[in-house]
């Protein structure tokens, strides 16, 4: 079921909603030809699969996507060709957070022309006036893609924009003004905050926070607890409407103790959810982009398990390879993984836009080595 909607999307944009893609020339809704002009004609698969009533909120509604990754850009490639406006908010400096980043949005040549801009610049840096070097300014992440999401899909022209500002400057009743809310590198106490705002609505918002290392991948979800929806029970039959049981918010999933955190399946906490909260506090703690040497990785992260009260037995399938980790930690984004997780999250949001399909509640636990995605409940009860 959670690859039903993506494939259906997929078809629905003549084969344009891919995985992976050298350029977004070939993913731009200009390539449809020159009749593709109508909402109606272009998003009419998607009509006759989800309904228009359906497609209606898709493309009245606005995700905001902070801090760009490989799988947040997968997610929002995916959903702005589906008709979803975005909004990003990435005030890192460009190219050099994106450099290493699994994205077809930021070719290699416009990142080493921008490099070989900003080196020049510096070289001749001293025959300049100072006033005149004050006023230069630093391109963001945010700045960069905008005209990129713009080619994605002309029919959201002048519905999409970018947010400059860092994270910690926003007020607090800026998140509410989004339908959803994706985000990645966010530290636990950054996303504590977004959650407690998006909990001040009255209407069901859904927050995401995703990050993939290695061949691993993490998303917790809170779709709001107002949020409703209708189960699939058929062909073309819905049922009643239905609301998530249990809920737990974002902030509440942050607070559980790791330590107690068991399933129906697993004996001790999952490895990849205990990977997705270190890397929150490790890259919390370098956001310069310095990272650690690896004997000080190792001791970080040995303290860090100490104060979870989090063991690291080598015996155990879920034990952790620190000196492995630390490599993950500086380079943790590899292409496939960020592409079929962002796919799978893509759906969450679309659920969560039309009330239709049940959400996963309400963390993702995905695995690169075979492939699975499954779905694991974090409450104060684990």
């Amino acid at each position: 079921r959670l690859h039903s909607l993506e494939n259906v999307a997929s078809d629905s944009l003549q084969g344009q909603l891919v995985s992976t893609s050298p350029s977004l020339t070939s993913l731009s809704l200009n390539t449809m030809g020159p009749r593709a002009d109508s909402h109606d004609d272009v998003y009419d698969r998607q009509i006759r699969l989800w309904g228009a009533d359906a497609q209606k909120r898709m493309s009245n509604a606005r995700v905001l996507y902070i801090n760009l990754t490989g799988v947040t850009c997968e997610i929002m490639k995916n959903l702005v060709l589906a008709g979803v406006a975005a909004v990003v908010c990435d005030d890192r400096p460009y190219p050099e957070a994106v450099r290493e980043m699994p994205c077809s949005f930021f070719r290699a040549e416009d990142m080493e022309k921008a490099m070989s801009s900003e080196n020049d610049d510096k070289e001749g840096g001293g025959a300049e006036p100072d006033a005149k070097r004050a006023k230069k300014t630093t391109t963001t992440v945010a700045s960069a893609i905008q005209l990129k999401v713009e080619e994605l899909n002309p029919l959201l022209s002048g519905r999409n924009s970018i947010e400059e500002r860092p994270v910690a400057s926003l007020p607090d009743d800026f998140f509410v003004q989004f339908d959803a809310v994706v985000a990645s590198r966010l530290t636990v106490a950054e996303a504590k905050r977004i959650s407690l705002s998006l909990q001040k609505s009255k209407e069901g918002k859904l927050f995401i926070v995703a990050d993939t290392f290695g061949f691993d991948g993490c998303a917790h979800l809170d779709f709001g607890n107002s949020h409703t929806y209708r189960r699939e029970i058929g062909k073309d039959k819905l049922s009643d409407l239905l609301k998530i049981e249990p809920h737990t918010t974002m902030s509440d999933m942050l607070d559980v103790p790791l330590a107690g955190v068991k399933g129906r399946w697993d004996k001790v906490v999952p490895r990849t959810l205990v990977l997705q909260r270190f890397l929150m506090d490790y890259w919390g703690q370098n956001k310069n982009g310095q990272g650690k040497q690896k004997k000080e990785f190792v001791d970080f992260a040995n303290d860090w398990l100490s104060s979870n009260k989090l063991s690291n037995d080598g015996d155990s399938s879920e034990s952790l390879d620190l000196v492995q980790l630390a490599n993950i930690a500086q380079h943790p984004e590899v292409s496939p993984v960020c592409a079929v997780l962002g796919g799978l999250l893509g759906n969450e949001v679309i659920k969560a836009l039309t009330g239709k399909g049940e959400p996963a509640n309400n963390v993702m636990l995905f695995n690169g080595l075979d492939g699975g995605c499954r779905i694991f409940s974090l409450n104060g009860e684990n």
